[in-house]
């Protein structure tokens, strides 16, 4: 099953060759899960209907209802709709406004933007894989692991081996009872192509659960910021993304606890500093 999930995954990355493509607004009226198509229309009164494909990822999710934004690529005289995002103007308005209250945050933080030990993890608004739109204040109440990858990497080392970390970590937190409430957010740096369908598509070549797992993306500008509070570096080179790599531990209060350099971790000695903030927060 995971092979086919990482067969239709490398293939959404080459189906990017240069054809028509237009950028716009709108609703999915109706969505076929089964086929992977949608009825596509720029408003909801009556406007010209499109009969669109969708990814796997996009599929799953299932934007029908919502506004959103995305590319419509003509191929063949068919239809793709590729990148989509939520448009809703609510929480485009909300994104915003952290995404500026960070770059402020940023600013006046001056040379030394990272974040230690015993300080507050910073304001996030972002979409998940689910195409939920998730706040700060959505994974404050239990401790929380928090980590960045992109989706593209492609050195076994660095984000695979770091989503097969997490992914274990997630694994053996689902056999302890008094760890139900801990969350794992991967956010993405390459937020420009890891949509939330295609995070959908990268957390199930895993079997990441998406209930506890939560890989994130959104506006370019916010998560570079956010990469430099939690300090991770990236630089581009030879046509893909050098980075460092790091694991940040967080309390329920959402104060940063510990931060381990590197991809990979030990899970066992991860939920030991877990279950010891949780027994803190029940004597609370």
């Amino acid at each position: 099953m995971r092979s086919l999930l990482l067969i239709g995954f490398s293939l959404a990355h080459i189906l990017c060759a240069a054809e028509q493509t237009s950028r716009l607004e709108g609703y999915f009226l109706k969505l076929d899960q089964a086929q992977l198509t949608a009825q596509f229309t720029t408003a909801l009164n009556g406007a010209e209907v499109k009969q669109v494909a969708l990814s796997v990822g996009d599929g799953a999710i299932g934007w029908q209802g919502r506004r959103i934004s995305c590319s419509l690529v003509e191929s063949d005289g068919k239809l793709r709709a590729e990148k989509i995002m939520s448009a809703d103007p609510e929480e485009l308005r909300q994104a915003t406004e952290i995404t500026e209250a960070l770059k402020r945050d940023t600013f006046e933080r001056g040379r030394v933007v990272t974040r230690g030990a015993n300080e507050l993890m910073p304001a996030m608004a972002l979409w998940g894989q689910d195409g939920k739109f998730y706040l700060k204040k959505d994974f404050l109440g239990a401790p929380l692991v928090v980590n960045f990858i992109f989706t593209r990497c492609g050195n076994p080392k660095m984000c695979p081996a770091a989503t097969k970390t997490m992914k274990k970590l997630g694994d053996a937190l689902a056999a302890n009872a008094q760890l139900a409430n801990v969350r794992l957010v991967t956010i993405s740096f390459d937020p420009t192509y890891d949509t939330p369908g295609v995070l959908r598509m990268y957390a199930d070549s895993y079997q990441i659960d998406g209930q506890r797992h939560r890989f994130l993306t959104g506006d370019k500008n916010q998560v570079k910021d956010l990469m430099r509070h939690y300090g991770i570096l990236t630089t581009e080179a030879d046509g893909t993304i050098v980075h460092n790599s790091a694991t940040i531990i967080v309390s329920p209060e959402g104060r940063i606890v510990q931060r381990r350099e590197g991809s990979i971790f030990d899970p066992s000695d991860v939920i030991a500093t877990l279950v010891q903030l949780t027994e803190t927060k029940l004597k609370q």
